[in-house]
């Protein structure tokens, strides 16, 4: 059967290529489907002016909204040449990868293909599609036939399959269905249990030329091993699985004689260092091999991540860690279950500094319980380990959605939900923003960078 898999804009950062779509891709392509790519995102990225590149380029949710708008608006015959394209495929499944600033967009394609063709089977899939944030309202679209959430491999490939067979979508874990006048959530599926066991991400079929730069995503785990109360994790992949060193060592090889340009990975998991065992295997993998390549990605505070491992992963080519510390404030940490103390974030950034490794720190404004003590605490940490930290990555105000622990947790935390908006004693909108201004002062004052670091070759670009 004949599949395209699509992602429209606007999605901040629109490089590199997704993993989630060439996870998919190699998931149905094994299977025996012929699957195309259409990745709006970076092509529409081209076609617009170095004013609105800045925007796409934040992780400004309300701001890509807005852009998306605009694109849509001034780019129509573009999106009407991409919808033939996509149509002179002549597949039966579309599948959308949606996400909270690209709904409006991924919904006009879908309703302007329904329109031209209503035999063809429109999947809508990705991060905003889980029940309790778009899935039930996205199904409820008449240019929408099912929906897909969670770990979508095994769930695509099982909802096209029965297509295939029968013509008719059924009833499988981890959709969103209709059934007459009625919505049916079909269940979540179980995760995947061996990572090692999938097919290697595909990237054929991406228009790699135009990515900017010579990275690839890889992931050494998914879900997480901490349990922090802001995060959504934990309720959208609670079950913690590891990749072995020997697998992702395989990946790397893999990918690289597949494509040649690549010189550097970038871990999309959300921890690359949750199995400090099987990291260091990977590092002896590529020091013992010689294998030049350089990667960088998320980490937890781990008071086991010594400075020799460090070593030994620069020396293996790790290039920056992008640590979620958070707050400078025990009591606020505690409150977020970080698992840390603050005296092990401070030794992890200064280690890693003393190995050579780029550290990027993320920080939360305004988490519920927090006081003007606690946040001069973080301005503290900050200012006495400035030296260590390369870049501040995130300086957000707190929010609370569905699946977060916070959410589900309101009366534990003196917390009372406003449309869109939170409050607890001590702590409201204003507050929290104004908090977030003066820590961006801060930061400014300091001359701190405030994204993640450049690989090599995309500097200047």
């Amino acid at each position: 059967m004949k599949i395209v898999l699509v992602r429209c804009p606007c999605i901040s950062l629109p490089y590199p290529p997704s993993i989630g779509m060439a996870y998919l891709n190699s998931f149905l392509k094994k299977a025996g489907h012929e699957v195309f790519i259409f990745d709006l995102n970076i092509e529409l990225f081209h076609s617009v002016n170095d004013e609105k590149k800045k925007i796409w380029n934040t992780p400004d949710g309300s701001s890509l909204i807005k852009l998306s708008e605009e694109v849509i608006s001034d780019h129509n015959d573009l999106f009407n040449n991409y919808i033939r394209k996509i149509l002179a495929t002549e597949a039966t499944v579309i599948g959308f990868s949606v996400w909270d600033s690209n709904i409006l967009c991924s919904l006009k394609f879908a309703r302007e293909i329904k329109k031209l063709n209503r035999s063809i089977n429109i999947v809508f899939g990705g991060p905003e599609c889980f029940p309790r944030w778009s899935g039930k309202t996205l199904i409820k679209e008449d240019c929408v036939d099912v929906v897909v959430y969670g770990e979508g491999e095994k769930t695509l490939k099982e909802l096209i399959d029965y297509i295939e067979v029968t013509g008719r979508i059924g009833l499988h874990p981890g959709t969103i269905v209709k059934n007459n006048f009625n919505i049916i959530d079909c269940s979540s599926r179980e995760p995947i249990k061996d990572l090692d066991s999938m097919p290697f991400p595909d990237f054929n079929g991406f228009p790699l030329d135009k990515y900017m730069t010579n990275e690839f995503p890889i992931i050494f785990n998914r879900g997480c091993t901490r349990k922090c109360t802001y995060c959504s994790l934990p309720g959208t992949t609670p079950r913690y699985r590891w990749r072995s060193a020997d697998s992702i060592y395989e990946e790397m090889k893999y990918q690289i004689r597949k494509h040649p340009q690549i010189d550097s990975f970038h871990s999309d998991s959300p921890a690359l260092n949750s199995n400090l065992k099987e990291l260091s295997k990977l590092c002896d993998l590529i020091i013992r091999d010689g294998l030049k390549i350089i990667w960088s990605g998320f980490a937890v505070i781990d008071k086991d991540m010594d400075l020799s491992l460090l070593r030994k992963m620069k020396q293996a080519g790790c290039l920056g860690l992008n640590f979620g510390i958070e707050s400078g404030s025990q009591r606020v940490t505690d409150k977020m279950r970080k698992g840390f103390r603050i005296q092990d974030s401070e030794q992890n950034i200064r280690d890693a500094y003393s190995a050579g490794i780029e550290v990027v720190a993320n920080f939360i404004v305004g988490f519920p319980g927090e006081n003007e003590e606690d946040f001069q605490l973080t301005l503290d940490f900050i200012s006495r380990n400035r030296q260590y930290i390369s870049f501040v990555g995130s300086a957000a105000s707190c929010w609370i959605l569905p699946y977060m622990y916070l959410y589900d947790h309101t009366d534990e935390f003196g917390i009372t939900m406003h449309s869109g908006d939170w409050s607890c004693e001590g702590n409201n909108y204003q507050i929290r923003k104004a908090r977030e201004d003066r820590f961006r002062e801060f930061i400014n004052s300091l001359n701190i960078g405030k994204s993640f670091p450049k690989l090599p070759q995309e500097v200047g670009r």
